[in-house]
């Protein structure tokens, strides 16, 4: 394929500054195809673009709905330096995705809801979804896909209530230029992650943060616990105050706002 949204792949490669940009028509998921290439040897920060994905992926076994031109579904390949599969990496792409969304398109008014997706006003705008592959060396290499809603005609209806597309907020949207978006966002920090979050990071994330002071239901592998999102700490965990009981540090599970939460 040599075109992407009415881009050829030259334009795509010289406004991203790099030669391994691969377009495709339809795959089963990005990341499956970037993580046969980075096992092959493809270069660091290469990009897999696609109209359309028959199986996208979300955390655990829940599917990413990705029609043919509905949304941009990008994955990069990335080698970071340092000892880096202990870094909040999925936090950190999260971050630089939403704040150069934000950057280029201001009525978005996007934001974060841990652990791995992008909202906007409320509702899920897209996810994110990070990956070890092993490179031909046996050493591991970062995956990371990144698929945001451009629109939310062709959804399920089933997702209306919860989905929304960058269409749906700003007037004038070039798809090149949320992908865009996504390769600098993508690039801020995942070719050096920090072990921790700075003060920086964690003041940018505060802002963005949509769950932070609201009331959630929490399930990290059991029943749901009720209680109040209280910010993320320095390794990207979440910090939650069940109704009874002390702070915890949550590493892994998932969170829903709870209906009138404030």
């Amino acid at each position: 394929m040599k075109r992407w949204a009415g881009v050829s792949v030259e334009d795509l490669r010289a406004r991203w500054g790099r030669e391994d940009v691969h377009l495709f028509g339809e795959v089963d998921s990005t990341n499956d195809i970037a993580r046969e290439m980075a096992a092959e040897g493809a270069g660091a920060e290469t990009i897999v673009l696609s109209r359309s994905q028959t199986a996208g992926r979300g955390r655990g076994d829940n599917r990413f709905h990705s029609p043919p031109d509905g949304g941009v579904y990008l994955t990069m390949i990335f080698d970071p330096a340092g000892d880096w599969l202990g870094s909040p990496v999925t936090i950190l792409a999260g971050l630089g995705v939403a704040i150069e969304l934000e950057r280029r398109f201001p009525d978005l008014r996007p934001g974060l809801k841990w652990p791995n997706d992008l909202i906007a006003r409320g509702r899920k705008l897209g996810g994110i979804l990070a990956e070890t592959a092993a490179g031909p060396d046996g050493g591991d290499r970062l995956v990371i896909g990144v698929g945001v809603n451009l629109s939310t005609d062709a959804l399920p209806k089933a997702l209306a209530k919860r989905v929304i597309g960058v269409r749906d907020c700003c007037d004038d949207v070039e798809p090149v230029e949320v992908a865009g978006a996504i390769v600098r966002g993508l690039e801020r920090w995942l070719r050096a992650p920090p072990d921790l979050l700075t003060e920086d990071m964690l003041a940018r994330l505060d802002r963005l943060d949509r769950l932070k002071n609201r009331r959630v239901a929490l399930d990290a592998g059991g029943d749901p616990t009720e209680g109040r999102a209280a910010g993320l700490a320095p390794d990207g965990a979440l910090l939650f105050r069940p109704d009874r009981g002390a702070l915890r540090r949550v590493t892994s599970g998932s969170v829903e706002l709870l209906e009138g939460s404030e």
